[in-house]
Order: structure tokens, then C-alpha cells, then sequence
């Protein structure tokens, strides 16, 4: 089985940051934002299978099992000082984890950021339940969402292979978050905040506000400057992500 996640950093650093990639992206996405902090932190950036033809057999079925394939990981992870960053369909993931902790290990994580993603109600309203990938949504909509969520170079849509693989990916990946099927429980006593691009076409306010029923230790929102890929594309939101972690070293 592949790894779940790639290291970056010092490994005896005071702190943790753990990230989850968006549907259709990879651990790499947030190699430029790891470096960043790397003098603060070790970063481990969790990554579904699948990104590679060889790794195809080990792709979750639905959700739930790729909560399960990312948890011991997760779980031992969580040994210091823990930011989480989580961005789109990787929010519902790293909130499902979260979920799924002990409360006394809980409290090692100072701060959850989710960034342009959906609440976890939001999210079962729209899950379809399908059987198999593309079961509901078809390769020719999974390419139109390619196109208009961004993140892509135009010059990708000029190579078909290349086009067919990032469809064949991002099928697969959507298809976790029309299985979402969430645990419940109570709001979970960690600070969340939700961060946005001000120019995001694929939320709505009414996507991200059911936030606030996620955390009994207060939800703050932040709009950045750009689209739904604002994280990976423009420089505000990982300075203030840097800020945050060496504020929370400097408390450790």
C-alpha cells in the first residue's frame, strides 16, 4: 500500500501541520506552502491513492474507507502541537479525522483551517450516494469541472492523455465526496476557521456557513483575494498560515 502522506521539515520540530489535499490534487500542492514554515514546523500532507497509474488497485471505495486508509497516520500524528489545513473536498476529510479522536488527544490540536470547502452539512445535502465512479457524473461534466474550478494550466487541456488522466483522478476523488456519509456527534472543542477565496464561484456563503455548527470553541471566516484555488495561487493566506504557526510555537 503507498504511503498516505509526504514529510517535509524538521521531524523534531515543536509542531505539527498536516494538510489535505483538494479533490483531484495531490500532496504536492502544498509542497510550496510546507517550505514555507518548515523552519516552525514538519508538515506531513496526506495524500489519497491513486495519483499514480500504480496505485490505482488501492484507491478508497467510497468516504468512509478513505477516512480508515488515512486514521492510524493521522492518529499518530497528533503526538505535539497540531495545526491542520485542509483545502475543498479535503476539509471534510481532515474534519472526519478530527472527529474521530480521543478527546484528550483533541487537545494537542491548537487549530483546524478549512479552506474553501463546504460545511460537513452542506456536504451531505449534495452526496448522491453513487455505487461506483461515475456512476452519476460523467467523464465529459468531471472534465467541465476541470475547467471551471480552475487550477489548471490551459496548456493541460491541449494534451488529451493528460486530460484523460486528471479526469480519470478527479472522478475518483469527487466520488469520495458523493459518498460522504458524516459520523455526528457533538461540536468539537478546537477553534475552526474558514478561509475563502472573495472571488470563489463554486461556494456560496450558504456552503460554508454551517461551519459554525462544527466547533464549540468558536468558527472565525477570512476572505482572501482570489478564486477557489486563492491557497495556491496568491501569497496572503500562507503568510497569515505562517503567522499562526510560529504564534503557536512561541506558545510551546
Amino acid at each position: 500500500m503507498p504511503q498516505t502522506y509526504l514529510r517535509v521539515g524538521n521531524a523534531d520540530a515543536p509542531v505539527r501541520l498536516l494538510a489535505f489535499h483538494h479533490a483531484g490534487g495531490s500532496a504536492s500542492s502544498f509542497l510550496p506552502i510546507a517550505q514555507i514554515v518548515q523552519m516552525e514546523c514538519e508538515s506531513l500532507l496526506f495524500e489519497l491513492a491513486g495519483r499514480d497509474e500504480g496505485e490505482r488497485e488501492f484507491r478508497s471505495p467510497d468516504f468512509t474507507a478513505a477516512v480508515e486508509r488515512f486514521a492510524a497516520d493521522f492518529r499518530a500524528a497528533v503526538d505535539r502541537p497540531t495545526v491542520i489545513i485542509a483545502h475543498s473536498m479535503g476539509a471534510i476529510l481532515a474534519h472526519q479525522l478530527v472527529s474521530s479522536l480521543a478527546p484528550r488527544q483533541r487537545e494537542a490540536i491548537r487549530v483546524v483551517v478549512v479552506s474553501s470547502a463546504r460545511s460537513p452539512r452542506s456536504a451531505e445535502r449534495l452526496a448522491t450516494m453513487p455505487t461506483v465512479p461515475f456512476g452519476t457524473r460523467t467523464r465529459e461534466s468531471v472534465r467541465d469541472d476541470l475547467r471551471r474550478y480552475g487550477g489548471c494550466p490551459p496548456e493541460l487541456f491541449d494534451d488529451s492523455e493528460l486530460v484523460a488522466h486528471f479526469v480519470d483522478v478527479l472522478g475518483h476523488d469527487l466520488h469520495l465526496a458523493d459518498t460522504y456519509a458524516p459520523t455526528g456527534g457533538q461540536p468539537i472543542g478546537i477553534p475552526y476557521q474558514v478561509w475563502y477565496g472573495t472571488e470563489d464561484e463554486a461556494l456560496t456563503a450558504e456552503d460554508m456557513r454551517s461551519w459554525d455548527d462544527e466547533s464549540s470553541d468558536g468558527v472565525t471566516f477570512h476572505g482572501f483575494p482570489g478564486g477557489h484555488f486563492y491557497l495556491f495561487e496568491r501569497p496572503e493566506a500562507p503568510t497569515v498560515l505562517r503567522r499562526l504557526v510560529a504564534e503557536i510555537v512561541a506558545e510551546t
